[in-house]
């Protein structure tokens, strides 16, 4: 996309909840799932949007939940993607029945992205009893299958010291290892027990992970917020996206049809949806909707323009941390460290 046209003709990332069931309750959840939740996306729509999907390029998809392999019709969700070519990102808690998991072992499923979020102790405290040994088991089988496997760890203030250990534990596994900070919205803007990762805590991860990544070059990391690692890589100066996909070339559909710029806008309140499937193209809601305008248009203030990260290897943060923190798409992310005193413009870092 060009400087003017700050988003793509057709959405190039596509993500879908296509289930809000899941047999844990986890106190995090953004989409508040549980085992009481019973929606799902139909199969038709979901065709349909497949269908589309393959008049744009796109190959590849993302679905996750809720915990997406307990929708009622999910082995034909996985033959509606291959019979069309498009890959499967799948989210997954790992918490699976033995039946489940024998068909998972050999499923067309490019990326298994489970999560883990500490060592034993503080990853039950939040998803349940013996729920870390059963994703560890379900990884282990994976990779032995050779399925790929990404451990996916959510950072908050309660867990960010386990960074270290969890990224051993999927080297050991042979799995890659990345992070995302936990977004204020659906249960974890409910659990005060759980705070959200501060910046200075927040920078103290990325220490630990460029460190990591110097000990364990062997080791796949990846995260949303690179700033100390000057050998990741990030938008080249003066170029690339002001701020992330969201609405610009990602689009996200819920399990009700809704259609989002990202899964951490989704709220009951739908004030952020764009359109829904059973409206009619997607493609008609990615070039009419005010919706999606509003992202496109967005800069972020002097505060991230005047940074010498900005657009160098941060893209303005994360505006869903900063919507829900502020109501305002284009305030500064909540969770930036980049201006904390040692990290100036002029620092050390």
């Amino acid at each position: 996309m060009s400087e003017e046209q700050s988003w793509t003709p057709t959405p190039e990332v596509v993500g879908v909840q296509i289930t809000s069931r899941c047999q844990l309750r986890c106190r995090h959840c953004f989409m508040r799932s549980g085992p009481e939740s019973r929606q799902e996306l139909p199969l038709s729509p979901l065709e349909a949007l497949l269908d589309e999907m393959v008049t744009w390029g796109v190959r590849r998809i993302r679905l996750s939940g809720g915990e997406p392999t307990l929708h009622s019709r999910f082995e034909e969700v996985v033959e509606a993607c291959q019979k069309r070519d498009i890959g499967i990102a799948l989210n997954s808690h790992g918490v699976y029945s033995q039946r489940r998991l024998a068909y998972l072992l050999k499923a067309p499923i490019e990326l298994f992205l489970i999560s883990i979020d500490g060592m034993h102790e503080i990853h039950d405290e939040v998803r349940g009893n013996n729920t870390f040994a059963r994703a560890v088991r379900s990884c282990r089988r994976l990779r032995q299958a050779e399925q790929s496997v990404t451990v996916a760890f959510h950072v908050g203030a309660w867990n960010y010291q386990d960074v270290e250990a969890v990224a051993l534990l999927a080297a050991e596994m042979g799995a890659g290892f990345k992070l995302s900070p936990i977004r204020p919205v659906g249960r974890a803007a409910e659990a005060p027990a759980l705070p959200l990762v501060d910046p200075a805590a927040l920078r103290e991860c990325v220490r630990r992970v460029t460190e990591l990544r110097r000990r364990y070059p062997r080791l796949q990391i990846q995260t949303d917020f690179d700033l100390l690692d000057h050998s990741s890589r990030g938008f080249p100066a003066g170029s690339g996206p002001p701020s992330c996909r969201a609405g610009r070339s990602m689009i996200n559909v819920n399990y009700d049809g809704e259609i989002y710029p990202c899964a951490f806008f989704i709220t009951p309140e739908r004030e952020l949806s764009a359109g829904n499937l059973a409206s009619g193209p997607v493609l008609d809601v990615w070039h009419r909707s005010a919706v999606f305008e509003a992202f496109r248009r967005h800069t972020k203030p002097r505060r991230c323009q005047g940074c010498r990260h900005y657009r160098s290897g941060c893209a303005g943060g994360c505006p869903a941390l900063a919507y829900a923190s502020t109501g305002h798409l284009d305030a500064p992310d909540p969770t930036c460290f980049a201006l904390l005193s040692e990290d100036k413009p002029g620092g050390q870092t």
